[in-house]
């Protein structure tokens, strides 16, 4: 059982957008002081509804965030499903390369290295890396595919056809192969989508400049509600509010390398070494399980025999 963090971390360290806040506090605080010391004619004749009017524009601004977050939040849970779902896909089809069909060991270690290049191709071209050399294991390969994960994708394709041509691997096989491979794509085309510009730039803009409109409005209204207290509330509001927004600037897009973004290099090992043990234990005298339809290997009792490595 994992371990609970101790209390203290609940305070420190700061959140990783804290370091972008630090600016804006000591603002708002200097801001909020200036306005106690200098403002107090203007506050005295503020009318009597100007606190409802700031607490109003604060609720208000805080459902506009709050649905920004809820937002960016989705992303980020939707991109670690479809790595989730990479993992699961890339394990499953090692199996079925392991246990359907009849192939070397060579050919072994040539499925190890697509389906470990896979996940690194989804990752880098999600990162803004289109080139095929920066793929380890195609370091030598002269193709410039625009398109790498379909590339290393259409190279699984042709070498499950190549051993159906052959008669290592039966229709039924086949056909099980070619549904994890297009569940691969479909994975990282799920991911392209997520990585697209999240936000309309008209509600970003709107929400960003209502943040900054709190900010020079706040102090007035809570220093005339408040008196002396306004100073240490007006950052503490700020705090949050802009910390909120800039966490869903930092999560809506969760394939980057921030502290926030998914650990895609560890998954990528993951794959790797999940997909290298199985298919290492392929190499051994095993059970061959022969499926005579596409659901057999559910509905059926599979013939077994026998086989060596080729």
């Amino acid at each position: 059982m994992r371990s609970k963090p101790p209390l203290q971390t609940w305070i420190w360290p700061p959140p990783p957008v804290a370091r972008r806040l630090w600016l804006t506090i000591v603002f708002a605080s200097l801001y909020s002081l200036a306005v106690d010391i200098f403002g107090s004619t203007v506050i005295a004749a503020l009318p009597g509804w100007s606190s409802e009017f700031g607490l109003v524009n604060g609720i208000v601004l805080g459902v506009l965030v709050a649905i920004r977050t809820r937002a960016a939040f989705d992303r980020w849970t939707d991109g670690q499903r479809m790595w989730s779902d990479l993992i699961i896909q890339s394990r499953n089809l090692a199996l079925k390369i392991a246990y359907l069909a009849r192939v070397s060991a060579n050919d072994r270690q040539r499925s190890e290295q697509l389906l470990a290049a896979f996940p690194i191709a989804v990752m880098n071209h999600l990162r803004g890396d289109h080139r095929l050399a920066s793929v380890p294991g195609f370091g030598t390969d002269p193709a410039q595919p625009d398109h790498v994960p379909a590339y290393i994708a259409g190279r699984m394709y042709a070498q499950a056809a190549h051993w159906y041509s052959d008669g290592k691997l039966d229709l039924p096989g086949l056909w099980a192969i070619e549904t994890n491979i297009r569940a691969l794509m479909d994975a990282a085309g799920h991911c392209e989508r997520i990585a697209q510009p999240p936000v309309p730039a008209s509600f970003h803009a709107l929400l960003r400049h209502g943040l900054l409109l709190s900010l020079v409005l706040a102090p007035w209204h809570l220093i005339h509600a408040l008196g002396l207290w306004a100073l240490p509330v007006q950052p503490l509001i700020i705090y949050f509010l802009f910390g909120i927004e800039l966490t869903a600037e930092e999560i809506e897009n969760p394939f980057g390398n921030d502290v926030d973004d998914l650990p895609l290099g560890d998954y990528c090992v993951r794959i790797q070494e999940e997909v290298v043990e199985i298919l290492t234990a392929g190499n051994h005298p095993r059970e061959r399980i022969v499926a005579s339809s596409p659901t057999a290997l559910d509905a059926t009792v599979p013939t077994v025999t026998d086989e060596s490595p080729n």
